[in-house]
């Protein structure tokens, strides 16, 4: 296997190397900051074709022939080399280079033979524009992954942990290597795109929330809509990258184009947030009224079921529940749709007396800010075995109180 020849390192060249009868070059796909509607780094990529027939070889075929040949880790440290002088030459300043590292050679630990600090070396790239991606699998065990990721570090670049949510992805993982970067694989983006239900969609903020909280930024791939750019951006995840934007090419042009369609994707998903909320506050407003015509009721009235009917009557209201400052019910009254909604499997959570709720969000978020009306995200209710909502608010005086409306989301 030819080294990159020398002329590879001067800018503007063309620059390759040759393994077997095909000629590779690197290729950089770009990645997109949401919230800076610009691209902030690119990710490299080997391309081949054939030095005879000019036929296109995949990257999985390039590195099958190098197993077959026991030359993996050789390729992969040339092709790391090559992304390395191509992009210092080229690339537009203040951006990542993300390079990919075999599971090979994080298993064997060869990154430990300092080819990578070389190639950074001889092209002039600081290590703080380097991101390092690496690939949890079955080849690569705790420790090497562990100790690749310490390594990297220490050299001064970051880390991201590559293809989160398929194989042997799990969130332990997460909080043992804290990973700079999360990539999210692409079936989560495809399967929240066709989700029918919506329940993914839904789910994806809290997912992203959770790895932010870890302390990692959050990359979602295969962006190849304009929809499944708009739930990245709904999801509050921090970049995105995917053939919408910008595909792999040999350069660093372009981009305009990716940036645009973000542009106008940003400016959708915004309108459409904000007619949400609208829409949400138009359709809970009669609920809503209600709820606050009834908070200087909190005293005693509450306790007969009569004062509460008005709301009861509502379209799919299915219970108003008084709490003490504990959480613990203080009275509750079921309107009609509770036996329709009743589930027989959730029989045992059903019954709700004798329980205290004080770590609900919705009893929290009422008794942190008295008097004022709080609603809750749709969640799968244990008492009401159905997504519901609450619509909540404490009093202020002692002793307190909380009142709820519990909703059936669906109505």
């Amino acid at each position: 296997m030819e080294a990159l020849a020398k002329s590879q390192t001067e800018p503007g060249l063309d620059k390759h190397f040759r393994f077997l009868d095909y000629k590779l070059r690197s290729a950089f796909q770009p990645i997109f900051s949401l919230s800076h509607r610009r691209s902030v780094g690119f990710e490299s990529l080997v391309r081949g074709q054939h030095l005879r027939t000019g036929v296109p070889v995949s990257p999985i075929e390039l590195f099958k022939l190098a197993a077959e040949r026991g030359e993996v880790l050789s390729l992969d440290q040339q092709c790391q080399a090559l992304h390395v002088a191509s992009f210092a030459a080229e690339a537009p300043e203040n951006r990542w280079l993300f390079l990919n590292i075999d599971s090979m050679t994080l298993q064997n630990r060869r990154y430990l033979d300092d080819h990578i600090p070389r190639a950074m070396a001889d092209a002039g790239l600081p290590f703080h524009r380097l991101v390092v991606e690496v690939l949890e699998n079955a080849a690569v065990d705790e420790s090497a992954l562990v100790d690749s990721l310490q390594h990297f570090r220490s050299l001064g670049a970051l880390v991201a942990l590559d293809d989160f949510g398929v194989g042997h992805s799990n969130f332990e993982r997460i909080w043992r290597l804290a990973p700079d970067i999360i990539k999210l694989d692409r079936s989560i983006i495809r399967a929240a795109e066709h989700d029918a239900n919506d329940n993914l969609r839904r789910m994806l903020p809290n997912l992203v929330g959770l790895m932010h909280e870890a302390g990692s930024l959050v990359l979602v791939e295969g962006i190849e809509t304009e929809a499944q750019a708009a739930i990245a951006l709904d999801a509050d995840a921090d970049f995105a990258q995917g053939f919408f934007l910008g595909r792999p090419e040999p350069g660093f042009t372009g981009l305009a184009e990716g940036q645009n369609k973000l542009d106008q994707v940003t400016r959708r998903v915004a309108r459409s947030q904000q007619e949400s909320i609208i829409n949400e506050r138009g359709g809970l407003a009669p609920y809503i009224q209600t709820v606050r015509s009834l908070r200087g009721k909190f005293k005693g009235g509450l306790g007969h079921e009569q004062t509460c009917r008005p709301l009861l009557d509502m379209p799919g209201v299915i219970r108003c529940s008084l709490f003490d400052e504990n959480g613990q019910p203080v009275v509750e009254h079921l309107s009609d749709l509770a036996d329709q909604t009743a589930d027989l499997r959730f029989a045992p959570v059903t019954e709700g007396s004798g329980g205290t709720w004080f770590r609900r969000q919705y009893f929290r978020s009422a008794m942190n800010e008295p008097r004022r009306i709080q609603v809750s995200k749709p969640y799968l209710s244990s008492t009401e075995g159905c997504m519901c909502i609450v619509i909540s608010v404490s009093s202020k005086s002692s002793p307190r109180r909380v009142f709820c409306c519990k909703i059936a989301w669906s109505h």
